[in-house]
């Protein structure tokens, strides 16, 4: 069974990440401070900036705490089929990432290589302590056999706001439960993959619950998995209590423990999907679910929650 540590307990706090940005040193609008500045004005405690293929360094500013990061890719699967990784927390980047130079080229302000495959990429990440997750899976039409195969990678993104606004592919959710029933625990990231703030900010995040404002604290967070994705709705807590899943959060429309195939449990604000084992404990003003308790009489070999809020949009724990 698939188990993470609960990031609602323990000591912390709950930071707004953004970790998947791109400035005008690859093929994003901004010099690194303006873009840095942006996103500390928008709110973000944690600003990755991970342009392709290199590592851009760029001082925090107050109220945003700034890490290094890259975002780098592997061997295409077929003509035009790239998977893309994004590390975080990383110093430098092979000169030689092992990748077949067939498929190098000079792309925007930035020269794109590529490792052989991810197990490679996720090592090398990991050598350096860093942080790996893939790229948006399902818009890069990636098949979820290379995943069940890859080995020393952290996640993958769970939603990718700039996919899903460019072609209603940001949602990776259903790869990622196919990784989850056979064994994966992937986490689960979300991201905007910002290149052209104004635009393409503040619709996908990923909070961390961190000892303290340290790039040593958030890389440590992440790795734990003490995080959760979202495109809007806010998770406040979570309790377990022995198979029992209760929920507290922002106003929703539906909260749904989610695992294997054909299997799962919704407690929606409209009431019409009543199920023995899930109940809204809590509504606001409107009739919307704040708190939700779910009690499955099954083993389940992991569980997850997603949030929706009224407007559609979506926040997701990681397999618990």
């Amino acid at each position: 069974m698939i188990r993470t540590d609960n990031p609602f307990t323990g000591d912390g706090e709950w930071l707004k990440a953004a970790l998947h940005t791109h400035t005008i040193r690859s093929d994003g609008d901004l010099e690194p401070v303006a873009h840095v500045r942006h996103h500390a004005w928008m709110g973000f405690d944690v600003c990755a900036i991970t342009d392709h293929w290199k590592v851009t360094r760029e001082p925090s500013v107050e109220g945003c705490l700034v890490l290094t990061g890259a975002e780098l890719a592997s061997d295409p699967l077929g003509p035009g089929r790239y998977t893309e990784i994004l590390a975080i927390g990383i110093e430098e980047i092979p000169e030689d990432p092992g990748g077949d130079r067939a498929y190098w080229e000079p792309i925007d302000n930035y020269f794109f290589k590529t490792f052989p495959d991810l197990t490679a990429a996720g090592r090398s990440i990991r050598e350096q302590g860093g942080v790996s997750f893939v790229a948006h899976p399902y818009w890069s039409g990636l098949p979820v056999e290379v995943l069940l195969t890859t080995e020393g990678v952290d996640g993958l993104e769970v939603f990718n706001s700039s996919a899903e606004r460019e072609n209603g592919r940001g949602d990776s959710s259903y790869v990622w439960d196919q990784t989850l029933e056979a064994g994966k625990p992937y986490l689960g990231f979300g991201t905007d993959d910002c290149h052209y703030p104004g635009f393409d900010i503040g619709d996908a995040w990923t909070m961390v619950r961190a000892a303290e404002r340290s790039p040593e604290a958030v890389l440590e967070a992440l790795r734990a998995g003490r995080t959760y994705a979202s495109a809007g709705p806010a998770i406040l807590d979570l309790v377990l209590d022995g198979d029992a899943v209760e929920i507290r959060c922002s106003p929703a429309r539906a909260v749904v423990l989610v695992s294997r195939h054909e299997t799962g449990w919704a407690v929606r604000a409209d009431g019409r999907n009543r199920m023995e084992e899930a109940w809204a404990l809590e509504r606001d003003d409107a009739g919307h679910v704040v708190r939700a308790r779910f009690t499955p009489s099954i083993d389940l070999p992991y569980r997850r929650v997603v949030v929706e809020a009224p407007n559609g949009r979506r926040a997701w724990t990681n397999a618990i």
